[in-house]
């Protein structure tokens, strides 16, 4: 870490370690080897070199036409939407360009790692609208076992609201499920909103706006 900060040899790096001049957050660290963490702060010499990460963690209602992609390339994506210093903030999983809803984003790998685990079953609910009416055969699309691609979808929990719109709670992350499930079932999202995420819910945050929770 100390080499490539200071841009210093291993033997000067070691050098500054055992004089006792670095300090992780406020305690002397002394040996070489040592593993910091992303948010502690390193300082050489009484000087700073690497400032304390503060993580933060947003709430996002992205809007249908935005694309979760930092790509500069790309001419709609949600960081045009969100001030320069959220630019660090990467998303937890992902809607697609005709999605919108709720998004995670936030700087913390720890939690981001946490939260992405495939073997982690975190529950994610949706409002979809069709264009054909709702029949049996599409609620059993979502709640028997059903092959995309090269894998078979975990049963999701599927509550019809009226003729054209349900309600579905996932706990996986197949690029597109919800949209390739309606078509395989000879049917078509014209509208799909993410409305939780874990603990973490859309509620009345209007589309575009953010907020920032202490933690997700």
């Amino acid at each position: 870490m100390l080499t490539r900060l200071l841009r210093c040899s291993y033997a000067q790096a070691d050098q500054f370690c055992h004089s006792g001049l670095v300090f992780i957050d406020t305690k002397v660290a002394t040996e070489p080897r040592l593993i910091v963490h992303e948010n502690q702060e390193i300082l050489v010499d009484k000087q700073i070199i690497r400032p304390r990460l503060s993580f933060r963690y947003l709430l996002f209602h992205k809007p249908s036409g935005y694309e979760c992609t930092a790509n500069p390339l790309v001419e709609n994506t949600i960081y045009k939407l969100l001030p320069a210093s959220f630019a660090d903030l990467f998303p937890l999983g992902r809607l697609d360009k005709n999605s919108e809803g709720l998004l995670l984003l936030t700087n913390d790998g720890k939690t981001y790692r946490m939260l992405m685990n495939k073997t982690v079953e975190i529950e994610k609910e949706y409002l979809v609208r069709t264009k054909n009416p709702i029949n049996k055969a599409l609620e059993e699309a979502f709640t028997k076992p059903m092959l995309l691609g090269q894998r078979f979808t975990k049963p999701a929990k599927f509550e019809q609201l009226d003729e054209f719109n349900f309600k579905v709670i996932l706990t996986e992350g197949i690029n597109r499920q919800i949209r390739r499930i309606c078509a395989k079932s000879e049917n078509q999202v014209l509208q799909l909103t993410r409305i939780r995420f874990g603990q973490q819910v859309l509620g009345n945050l209007p589309v575009g706006e953010w907020i920032e929770v202490e933690g997700f």
